[in-house]
């Protein structure tokens, strides 16, 4: 085959997609409706950024004015609120337990008095939940430990020994990329990507399996006999999902870098690129799915066996090192995990090759798919 005939099969197959997916209301609301909503209602939900105003709980056993004045200092914290003062740990758990908070404080007997029984002060946080958990824990401790300090210094004071010749330790945290532990920021750069990898998934077995048969006479053999069949001609067909979804890619970049703050400290075209070549892999992939399984059915799990946990297992929510060998190596074939991995490197000023790297590495997999898919959809349709 010429290059000529092959750019005409390409060109040829991506005006016939191009034509049904314009008159498909199913393909206008996949390709339109739903990217678009994804975007709006997402930055909806994330756009206070940071969790604020977390009820949690404080059960006073001292009632001093130390321990008061702690209370203050801890509902001055944005991240939490005191939600509750209850009686007892019994009813500060039981509280826990129907929703009404997420921590509670326990202070003991005689906090701040001198003679004070050698108690620690008690957090208890939900680790059912660890986003919320994690963030309390961390607002709740980092007070406590400035509130401990400070009656260091003091009982320094009061004994004579002057404050700066206390043996405090000082400790310095610098908190790098993200200081302002913005959420919006964090789930946006894993949520958006996701939801275009599984979205370009699932309209590629839709758009394949439209050609397995139908009451109008349409088959894998009628199209390949209408477009010249082969690579180019499955290149074409892919041709205008990749341009839509990668449009809305696009659309969420220029959102969450240009209007949300969102600091790219590495090349922007190179994540770009990368993103392109995750959609353009979905896409064959799950061509390649169809035209193996002959079964939309089939198609959709398979879809969504690789596009439906690649958030899960990409590093990105929850650990992967030391996690079982099958999910480590799932891990790694999972394409999703190379385009987060490139893009999450990008925000924090990783070389750009790198980036390119996984842009290369995302079009060997779109390759392969188109392979697999030309050789699977070249075997006659099963009567």
């Amino acid at each position: 085959m010429t290059a000529h005939s092959a750019l005409a099969r390409l060109g040829g197959a991506a005006r016939r997609e191009a034509g049904f997916i314009a008159g498909s209301r199913v393909m206008l609301l996949a390709l339109v409706v739903v990217p678009f909503c994804a975007i709006a209602i997402i930055a909806a939900m994330l756009s206070q950024g940071a969790l604020q105003a977390l009820p949690v709980g404080v059960v006073d056993n001292a009632r001093t004015s130390e321990s008061q004045a702690l209370v203050r200092l801890l509902s001055g914290r944005p991240e939490v609120r005191i939600a509750a003062q209850p009686v007892s740990d019994a009813a500060a758990e039981a509280a826990m337990r129907r929703g009404q908070i997420w921590a509670f404080v326990s202070l003991p007997r005689g906090f701040g008095q001198a003679r004070a029984a050698d108690e620690p002060i008690r957090l208890y946080y939900n680790a059912a939940y660890l986003s919320v958990g994690s963030t309390i824990e961390r607002s709740l401790t980092t007070a406590l430990r400035g509130s401990i300090i400070a009656g260091f210094e003091d009982t320094a004071w009061r004994a004579g020994v002057l404050s700066d010749k206390a043996a405090i330790p000082q400790v310095q945290i610098s908190v790098l990329f993200n200081p302002e532990a913005s959420f919006e920021w964090y789930l946006q750069a894993l949520i958006q990507p996701a939801m275009l990898h599984l979205l370009a998934a699932c309209v590629a077995v839709y758009a394949m399996a439209r050609e397995l048969g139908g009451p109008d006479g349409r088959s894998l053999d009628a199209w390949r006999a209408e477009t010249g069949g082969g690579a180019a001609a499955l290149a074409g067909k892919l041709v205008p999902y990749l341009t839509v979804l990668s449009f809305w890619g696009a659309v969420w970049m220029v959102w969450l870098v240009g209007f949300k703050g969102g600091r790219m400290e590495g090349s922007l075209l190179a994540t770009f690129a990368a993103q392109i070549a995750l959609i353009a892999a979905s896409l064959a992939l799950s061509f390649a799915f169809v035209s193996g399984a002959r079964r939309d059915i089939f198609g959709y799990s398979l879809s969504a066996l690789y596009a439906g946990s690649a958030l899960a297992y990409s590093g990105g929510s929850l650990p992967i090192e030391g996690a079982p060998t099958v999910a480590r190596v799932w891990h790694h074939v999972l394409p999703f995990t190379h385009y987060l991995t490139a893009q999450m490197d990008q925000f924090l000023g990783a070389p750009a090759r790198q980036a390119w790297g996984a842009a290369l590495l995302l079009t060997g997999y779109a390759a392969v798919g188109l392979a697999l898919a030309t050789w699977l959809g070249g075997s006659k349709s099963p009567a």
